[in-house]
């Protein structure tokens, strides 16, 4: 019985067997380094003699050696602070004022391979009429750059 079964499987064509395979990849790639860098000008103290002061930076998307980012980015900046109501702020990129929604940019891209330098300056504007207390306002203000890898 066995035999015909074995000689009926060996006419059909259906064969029974086992495989083993061994794949071996090595790769040697590079890691595309992301550069952003934020110069900032030195701290500044509001003290109310001026109803605005002005504070600038830049993003930039290359050092100082001259080599550039490797890949897309994007960024947005954030103006950090408590809430008061005789503060308000603006943004100028290189003149031309761009739109904050709770004290955020939208996104702004960073190109590879080509030089990119985002002047800013922020004008922090102090209303002393809209202030409800008599005291002193302390408090700080922080310029938060959030950056992100574009997908190639």
């Amino acid at each position: 019985m066995v035999s015909l079964i074995v000689v009926a499987l060996f006419f059909s064509g259906y064969s029974m067997g086992k495989e083993y395979s061994n794949t071996k990849i090595e790769t040697n790639a590079k890691i595309a380094e992301p550069i952003l860098i934020v110069e900032n000008n030195p701290i500044i103290e509001i003290n109310g003699k001026k109803e605005k002061e002005y504070y600038k930076f830049k993003v930039k998307n290359h050092k100082e050696n001259g080599e550039i980012t490797q890949i897309d980015l994007q960024y947005n900046i954030e103006i950090i602070t408590q809430t008061e109501e005789s503060i308000s702020f603006k943004l100028y990129k290189e003149g031309e004022e761009i739109p904050l929604e709770n004290n955020k940019t939208g996104n702004i891209k960073l190109t590879k391979e080509k030089i990119q330098e985002d002047e800013y300056q922020l004008e922090i504007i102090y209303d002393k009429t809209k202030s409800k207390d008599n005291k002193d306002i302390l408090q700080e203000i922080q310029i938060k750059v959030h950056s992100e890898q574009l997908k190639v």
